[in-house]
C-alpha cells in the first residue's frame, strides 16, 4: 500500500494560545497517463487505486469500452506514470477539453460538457428503486467509512452498493477521482453498474452528474448539494440524485419513484 499521509511540523491557535503541534496531512501526487504510447492526461490524486483510477478515466472518457479493449498495463510508482496499450480509439483526444454549450441529450434544457461527453451521454432506461431505508443506511455507511478523513480532513470517498450490500468503495483527494476509481474498479472487475447506487461525501456538480451517467448508474446519493444544472441534467438523463443524505434525513430532488416509501 502507498504510503497516504505525512507528517508535519505545525504551529496550532487556539484562541490567545499559541503551541506547536504535529499534523497528519494527506498527499497529493500527479499521475500521468498515456494511452498507446500518448499522453493523455496528469490528474492529481491519491496515491491509491492507480490503475483502477486510470482505467475509469479512460473508460469515462471513452478511450476503452470493455476489458478487451486493454492489452497491458504498466506503471512506475516512483514517477507515478501509468501506460496503457489497448484498442485502436476513434475519438479524437483534443474533444477531452473542447467544451461547449447545448441542449441536454437534445431536449431543451442547456448544459455546459465537454464534446466528448455529447457524443458518449445518453438517457437510462431503468426502472431499478430502492427501499427508503436503504438509502439511510448508504448515508450512514458514509458517515462512518472516513478513516482518512477523520485523520486528515482532506479526502472525498464514495461507494457503489446494491441491495444494501456495499461492493466497491474509493477515496481521494479529488471528487472527480472517487467516481474514476469506483468505474476502473467495476470495469477491472466486469460489474455491470446498471442496477446500482453510488453514494457519495461530496456536492453533486454538471460534472459529477456526467460520470454517474457514464457509469449508467440510475441511482446518486450525496451528502453534500446538488446544483441546478446537474438537476437540470439529471432530469433529461432519467437518473434519480438525492442530496443532504445524513443518517435519517435526505433530499429527493429528480427521479422520485426510484426511492419506495
Amino acid at each position: 500500500m502507498p504510503n497516504e499521509t505525512v507528517t508535519l511540523s505545525i504551529l496550532k491557535a487556539d484562541g490567545a494560545l499559541i503551541e506547536g503541534r504535529e499534523d497528519t496531512v494527506v498527499r497529493e501526487v500527479p499521475l500521468t497517463i498515456h494511452y498507446n504510447r500518448d499522453e493523455i492526461a496528469t490528474l492529481l490524486c491519491s496515491p491509491s487505486q492507480t490503475v483502477e483510477l486510470t482505467l475509469g478515466f479512460l473508460f469515462n472518457e471513452g478511450f476503452i469500452r470493455v476489458p478487451e479493449d486493454v492489452y497491458e498495463i504498466r506503471q512506475d510508482s516512483s514517477d507515478h506514470m501509468v501506460w496503457v496499450e489497448g484498442k485502436p480509439c476513434v475519438l479524437q483526444k483534443e474533444l477531452m477539453s473542447k467544451r461547449f454549450v447545448s441542449a441536454c441529450c437534445g431536449k431543451s434544457r442547456a448544459s455546459f460538457c465537454f464534446a466528448n461527453d455529447a457524443l458518449m451521454v445518453k438517457p437510462l432506461v431503468s426502472t431499478y428503486s430502492i427501499p427508503l431505508q436503504e438509502a439511510y443506511n448508504y448515508a450512514k455507511f458514509l458517515q462512518s467509512y472516513l478513516p482518512l478523513f477523520q485523520e486528515t480532513g482532506g479526502v472525498h470517498s464514495g461507494g457503489v452498493g446494491n441491495k444494501g450490500d456495499i461492493l466497491l468503495t474509493s477515496y481521494d483527494i479529488g471528487r472527480h477521482n472517487v467516481f474514476d476509481k469506483l468505474s476502473g474498479e467495476a470495469f477491472r472487475t466486469k460489474l455491470s453498474l446498471e442496477n446500482h447506487v453510488i453514494f457519495f461525501s461530496g456536492r453533486v456538480s454538471s460534472e459529477i452528474l456526467l460520470k454517474v451517467a457514464k457509469m449508467n448508474v440510475p441511482i446518486l446519493i450525496a451528502r453534500g448539494a446538488p446544483t441546478d444544472m446537474a438537476l437540470s441534467q439529471a432530469t433529461a438523463l432519467n437518473i434519480t440524485i438525492v442530496g443532504f443524505a445524513r443518517e435519517q434525513r435526505l433530499n429527493i430532488y429528480t427521479c422520485p419513484e426510484r426511492i419506495i416509501f
